[in-house]
């Protein structure tokens, strides 16, 4: 046994600087014959020998923020000691070392983080006294409380009260499994119908979507129970129930191939089942919302309680339950929702289950923890589940070091909200476990989206004002007439709108304090008279992908809209994509100072010197208009998964790593304000794809100070240990054959256009027989070295995952190239 006694250095007073993690690797890098010496005079000891040492206090009705922080804290440091730390409020006093996670009575008395700002977090030692603390959405917060269901009486004790127009709750950690089960529930339906679909129990599978839906139907007292295998919808209703409480249980069994709909006790009906793909799927209860976010549809309005998730076919009770549910071995989420206050309790499992907080809300508490489990305990999340979780294994854990008050350098980081594959399609990571490498990877922060966002106005307008949209098209206009007046003032109003409170409209993008204002996706702009003369000609044959041909044309009319938004509504945001043919800064047409532009570029393939380029020029543009004005990025990390995905070949890894080090001191020095990512999972690929790259570039983003070398050269030995060496130049070879522009023929090299990767391009210029032969040894030599458990398990997903895939994708090649006719 020893003791982990981390003892953090500074530099420069700064946290985390780059010598801050070379002396903390250095650290964690030690024999553990020169840890077992090192004395704990001083330091917080949050456990000794396998024994808790201190007490998690947070606040009675905590933050969700502050609740979820404190289980987290717990379950880390449990994981690295064996010791499982008390939680408890700040009613009664505790003794002994004490870990204030949190606002509480115990902070107020202290008199520490008393003017936090957005998205900070502060870490401070004080004797016997650890406080781990930042700036969280209250529970009374009008932002959080608007869609977080009220409590009320229910049908045994407690329910959730839903009001239909905004609150919903989302279940990122529910094991459902959709082979066979039960959706169980009490629902109180009032007398009045609803407009549209209300939803009381949902869960949304991907690739295909898929869904299982229990529901109550628009216009009328029927519930449905609804199941959708990606290719057809099958369905049971009820017939019209009254006012009042009413028990329901959906069953479904893919064997038997039958779904069954019983209502207070009797059966409804039944239908073909067929396996959808909602395994490890998030439970959606009274609206679907996404996890962490606010935004919600499909809401319900009623009481929900006694809410139930079972891995197998229940039968109904005669005459409808007459007692509250009591967990089984067959219950994997169970709900009673009898809490006065805080998150609803899963009662199918007896660990702490704290809801976790909003990605767009503010959760400092929970930022604080992280930081704290980083830089101090030597915890590392190098992917979802488990096996991507690296920490020290000591049965004392004491730390040392200096207050730390910060807030992460960009407001706004997000990934595409598609399902990640590990190690490859079709095994799913399950949403819960996603959920939380988000929150761990700081994912979230200043509510932001920016996206095409008019489609609505098809259904909306097309038939009343086929005058606002794109003139000289045949069939469907492709897109809108922005220098339309009427349009142009109906998107004002619907900005108006939503900051008045009233909702989004169909097909509209808003969040927080923005409204987006994107075009269609497509370059079918109007003929008419008036849009015309706003093109630039010059630009028409422009052979990259981002461009200025229309940049004048949808710039001018983003800064009609937001001059008339800035009239009634200072200090609220109008934002639109800086995207293909309306990418290049405007140099003609001034920008409003409510404007945010979130500019698209293809950072991964700047193997293409002209894309490199290219992108550079967009960048720099934009920012000498206006060195101040809020821009964001889109990046492309989808690439060349997207393209192998439309070309029907497998793609050679697009490893840049190094790259995204250079890449992201570029984006801090040019003030970018914050990351949205497409990725590979999104095409179908497997997370490994970008792993250590979306990882660098969620650090980065967090702490420009942070050394990307250093947290390359950390990953490689950290993540698979005795196997580093190979794995690192298995990694770095790959690497250098993808991001070196001189491994890609000189066409490509010197070519004006954008470009992306092709077949040939995959196995004639990168992954070459004598390269394959040589990634072969390393492979190999990685598999014979990894020792542990954990280091044979992180191996076998990269040569599941991606080394056997680049050995089908050269086989397939080489097929080809033999067979005249499959050429």
């Amino acid at each position: 046994m020893f003791t982990l006694h981390v003892f953090h250095r500074w530099a420069l007073d700064l946290p985390f600087r780059k010598l801050d993690l070379l002396v903390f690797t250095a650290v964690l890098q030690m024999p553990l014959g020169a840890l077992c010496g090192a004395g704990t005079a001083d330091a917080f000891i949050l456990a000794r020998d396998g024994k808790p040492a201190a007490t998690i206090i947070v606040a009675k009705g905590a933050a969700a923020a502050a609740d979820f922080a404190a289980a987290e804290l717990q379950e880390h440091v449990r994981k690295i000691t064996g010791a499982t730390l008390p939680i408890v409020t700040d009613e009664a006093p505790a003794e002994g070392r004490r870990i204030l996670v949190g606002e509480s009575a115990a902070t107020r008395a202290l008199k520490v983080g008393t003017a936090l700002k957005p998205q900070e977090c502060l870490i401070t030692f004080l004797p016997d006294t650890l406080v781990l603390m930042g700036r969280d959405a209250q529970p009374d917060d009008p932002a959080a409380a608007a869609v977080r269901p009220q409590r009320a009486g229910g049908k045994f004790g407690g329910a959730l009260k839903f009001d239909g127009v905004k609150t919903a709750l989302s279940v990122p950690d529910c094991p459902f499994d959709d082979a066979a089960g039960s959706l169980e529930a009490w629902v109180w339906l009032p007398a009045a119908a609803p407009a549209k679909p209300g939803t009381i129990l949902r869960l949304d599978g991907q690739t295909p979507w898929t869904y299982h839906i229990l529901q109550r139907d628009p216009k009328s007292g029927v519930i449905s129970y609804t199941t959708y295998d990606g290719k057809r919808g099958y369905g049971v209703r009820s017939g019209p129930l009254p006012e009042g409480w009413h028990h329901l249980l959906a069953t479904y069994d893919a064997e038997a191939e039958k779904m069954e709909l019983h209502v207070d006790g009797k059966l409804a009906g039944a239908a073909k089942y067929v396996r959808t793909t909602c395994k490890g799927a998030s439970l959606k209860i009274g609206g679907v919302k996404a996890d962490g976010l606010h935004d919600a549809s499909n809401l319900f309005e009623g009481l929900i309680d006694e809410a139930r998730i079972s891995k197998r076919v229940r039968a109904a009770t005669p005459g409808s339950p007459q007692t509250p549910c009591a967990p089984d071995p067959d219950t994997v989420a169970l709900f009673h929702f009898d809490e006065t206050a805080g998150q609803p309790h899963n009662s199918a499992t007896a660990r702490h289950t704290a809801t976790p907080p909003g990605f767009f809300e503010e959760r400092g508490s929970l930022d604080a923890v992280y930081d704290f489990l980083e830089r101090f305990c030597g915890v590392r999340w190098y992917a979802p589940t488990e096996l991507g979780l690296v920490c020290p294994s000591s049965p004392t854990l004491a730390v040392r070091g200096r207050d730390i008050l910060r807030a992460p350098a960009m407001d706004y980081l997000w990934l595409a909200s598609s399902p990640l594959y590990l190690p490859a399609p079709p095994d799913k990571v399950p949403a819960h476990e996603v959920t939380l490498w988000k929150l761990r990877m700081r994912l979230g922060g200043q509510p932001f989206s920016g996206n095409h966002s008019f489609y609505g106005y098809y259904d909306r307008f097309l038939k009343e004002h086929p005058d606002w949209f794109a003139q000289g098209h045949a069939g469907k206009p492709p897109q809108m007439c922005y220098t339309h007046p009427g349009f142009i003032r109906q998107v004002v109003q619907d900005a108006r709108d939503y900051f008045d409170g009233k909702g989004k409209h169909p097909g509209a993008v808003a969040m927080g304090d923005l409204f987006s204002l994107g075009p269609m996706d497509n370059s079918q702009y109007c003929t008419c008279p008036r849009c015309q003369p706003l093109f630039d000609a010059g630009e028409r044959d422009n052979p990259q992908f981002t461009g200025g041909y229309a940049s004048a044309y949808i710039f001018g009319f983003v800064n009609a809209v937001a001059s008339e938004v800035r009239k009634t509504h200072p200090g609220k945001w109008v934002g639109t994509l800086a995207y293909s043919k309306y990418g290049y800064c405007p140099p003609a047409v001034r920008l409003e100072p409510n404007i945010k532009v979130q500019l698209c570029l293809h950072t991964r393939n700047w193997w293409c010197p002209s894309m490199e380029a290219n992108d550079r020029k967009t960048l720099a543009g934009w920012r000498s208009q206006d060195p101040e004005r809020p821009i964001y990025l889109w990046l492309y990390y989808c690439f060349p998964a997207l393209s192998a995905n439309f070309g029907k070949f497998h793609y050679f890894p697009g490893f840049f790593a190094h790259r995204v080090v250079d890449q992201m001191r570029l984006f801090h020095k040019t003030k970018i304000r914050g990351i949205f990512l497409e990725h590979s999972s999104e095409c179908g690929a497997t997370y490994l794809m970008d792993q250590l790259e979306l990882y660098l570039t969620f650090k980065l983003a967090d702490d420009p100070d942070l050394d990307g070398e250093a947290l390359i050269a950390e990953f490689f030995t950290r993540y698979y240990g005795a196997a580093a060496a190979p794995m690192k130049a298995l990694y770095l070879a790959i690497e250098d054959a993808y991001s070196n522009p001189a491994c890609y023929p000189e066409a490509i090299r010197t070519s004006p256009a954008h470009q992306h990767q092709t077949a040939q391009l995959a196995w004639d210029s990168l992954g070459t027989p004598e390269r394959m032969a040589h990634y072969a040894r390393l492979m190999g030599q990685a598999r014979a070295a990894a020792e542990t458990p954990a280091e044979k398990a992180r191996v076998a997903l990269f040569e599941k995952g991606i080394w056997d895939y680049m050995v089908e994708g050269r086989k397939r090649h080489d097929t080809r190239a033999a067979s005249p006719e499959q050429k």
